[in-house]
């Protein structure tokens, strides 16, 4: 298993169980920067996260459909990398300045959007261990069986429905947080 991959399911299981002790009372958040600043770093964990989610799988299916080995090997390289100097970050941007943040509305519990978005994003760590292991599966075959366009073929389609899914969650929370009332 990669690097990238071992790192995001381990910070997926960090911020899973810090969520889960801010849900269950265990912790308590607090501002610990201004509000404003937990904000801003909050929408740009946001913006870097989502936008690798959205970007990432379009340059990766320009490269799939260009049918050279070497582009697609490129875009795989370049796919690992961008997961964990991009994603990672800036999931973990997103959770820990949201917990802050949800301390101004009375935790996580008081709000039913906030309440809900913790639901969601448990949704989205399960789906995404999944989708780490196929995404391995998939850089490995590329690698070790390049010829074998068949299997390359089935992975890259479970791959993008998979990932397809765990888009869902997250895009709900956001709208959620630019629609909510305050």
């Amino acid at each position: 298993m990669s690097t990238s991959s071992k790192i995001s399911i381990l910070n997926g299981l960090i911020l899973m169980l810090i969520t889960l002790a801010d849900f269950t009372g265990m912790v308590h958040f607090e501002l610990l920067l201004s509000y404003q600043w937990h904000k801003l770093l909050h929408i740009l964990g946001v913006v870097i996260f989502m936008g690798n989610m959205i970007v990432g799988p379009v340059w990766f299916s320009y490269a799939f459909y260009s049918k050279d080995a070497h582009v697609l090997k490129f875009a795989a390289k370049l796919l690992q990398k961008t997961d964990l100097y991009l994603t990672i970050p800036g999931v973990a941007l997103t959770v820990l300045n949201g917990l802050c943040l949800s301390a101004v509305y009375g935790g996580s519990q008081a709000q039913p959007w906030l309440l809900h978005s913790i639901y969601l994003i448990f949704t989205m760590w399960v789906l995404s261990v999944p989708l780490v292991f196929l995404q391995e599966k998939l850089f490995v075959a590329m690698e070790t069986e390049a010829q074998n366009e068949v299997k390359i073929n089935r992975l890259l389609i479970q791959w993008s429905i998979l990932g397809s899914l765990v888009m869902i969650p997250p895009s709900i929370i956001f709208y959620w947080m630019v629609v909510k009332p305050v």
